[in-house]
């Protein structure tokens, strides 16, 4: 049981090295180089912090908004409850219906896939994003200018329906190819993370296809960018402003305009942003302490189940900060929102602590604070 600062970081901060298994399905054709980077993972491992894949988490899965009141969820929140993080090996804890369960574990499975997307291909943090298309397809692409990647995420807490997963990634990958759609990589990615203590583990396909090195045809870096951001400001607690965000990212080819006065209106509807100093600079965002937005329509449904959740110290005095640096937040506010360049890794290193807490930051200035009182 976590009930100190001290304890929750400790735990957010140990490292976990999850298994890599790679389909018999579908290996990673030697022909194609661009596998090179994961060729050796099921000797090595995939190794992360949890801290980092809640981070992942909490802002790759936040929802684009369907109207300007419409809030995400605070994932990150509900997984420091429903993830045991002080076990041997990372597992779900607690009791509820098999739906919530499947969502979870999907989340886990995009965090995943992120994390591995932009640590082996290099896939710059904004440029991982849901890529437009009719009919089955993956549920991520990502570019980094010289290789063009698509990624389906598959997550399950029961490891016998991976090979299932795989299966089902297959099918959505020959119908990209039906359709005439080639990418240098086509990676599948089935997590597993159980219920009883059982390792984590990953397993990876890419069925013998040839490939054909083509542009992605809808979309553009920008385009991606300004969707990632989207979930960025949903994720600090701005949906009116993702709104008009992703507005303006589905008209920015035809309609370059500008977002200033539609964030300043919500900044005058609901409060300005809560303001924290870490490194020398500062963080807008805010203070959140349960996973539902109050009086959301979207997640009626799930205000009912989580009557049904049995979660040890759900409860608990535990709040997260998701917030945004100040200068790259402002830089939404002009008439080419976001443009800025992300972080470079050197850039991030100062980041420390916020008062007794340890922070994470990721190269596109969003914070994670995790506080226990």
């Amino acid at each position: 049981m976590i009930t100190s600062q001290a304890e929750l970081d400790r735990c957010l901060d140990r490292t976990h090295t999850v298994g890599v298994e790679i389909s018999p399905a579908g290996g990673l054709r030697a022909t194609n180089l661009a596998y090179d980077a994961i060729r050796n993972l099921p000797e090595s491992g995939f190794s992360f912090t949890a801290r980092d894949l809640l981070h992942a988490i909490g802002c790759k899965t936040a929802a684009i908004p369907a109207s300007p009141r419409d809030e995400c969820l605070k994932s990150a929140w509900l997984y420091t409850h429903i993830l045991d993080l002080e076990a041997p090996y990372l597992h779900f804890q607690g009791s509820y219906g098999s739906d919530l369960q499947a969502s979870r574990s999907q989340e886990v499975g995009i965090g995943f896939t992120c994390l591995l997307a932009e640590r082996y291909f290099h896939i710059p943090w904004d440029q991982l994003g849901s890529l437009p298309a009719i009919g089955k397809r993956f549920d991520y692409r990502g570019t980094n200018g010289q290789v063009d990647c698509i990624f389906e995420c598959k997550g399950t807490s029961r490891i016998e329906y991976q090979s299932s997963q795989i299966h089902n990634g297959l099918e959505k990958k020959n119908a990209y190819h039906a359709r005439g759609e080639h990418f240098d990589v086509e990676l599948i990615i089935s997590s597993f993370i159980g219920r009883t203590g059982e390792p984590p583990n990953i397993v990876l396909a890419d069925p013998d296809k040839r490939s054909l090195k083509q542009l992605y045809g809808r979309g553009d870096d920008l385009y991606y960018r300004l969707k990632h951001y989207c979930r960025v400001l949903q994720f600090i607690g701005l949906p009116e402003s993702a709104y008009r965000l992703n507005l303006y990212a589905l008209e920015y080819l035809q309609n370059k305009r500008s977002v200033y006065r539609t964030i300043m209106d919500e900044k005058r509807d609901r409060g300005f942003l809560e303001t924290i100093t870490i490194g020398g600079d500062q963080f807008l965002g805010r203070w959140f302490d349960s996973w539902l937005p109050k009086a959301s329509t979207r997640y009626k449904r799930l205000y009912e189940k989580q009557k049904d959740l049995r979660v040890p110290f759900l409860s608990a005095k535990r709040s997260v900060f998701q917030g945004l640096r100040r200068d790259v937040y402002e830089s939404g506010l002009g008439e080419q929102p976001f443009s800025r360049p992300l972080l470079e890794k050197r850039a991030i290193q100062k980041y420390h602590r916020f008062e007794q807490a340890r922070v994470s930051v990721f190269p596109d200035a969003t914070v994670m604070v995790f506080r226990q009182i």
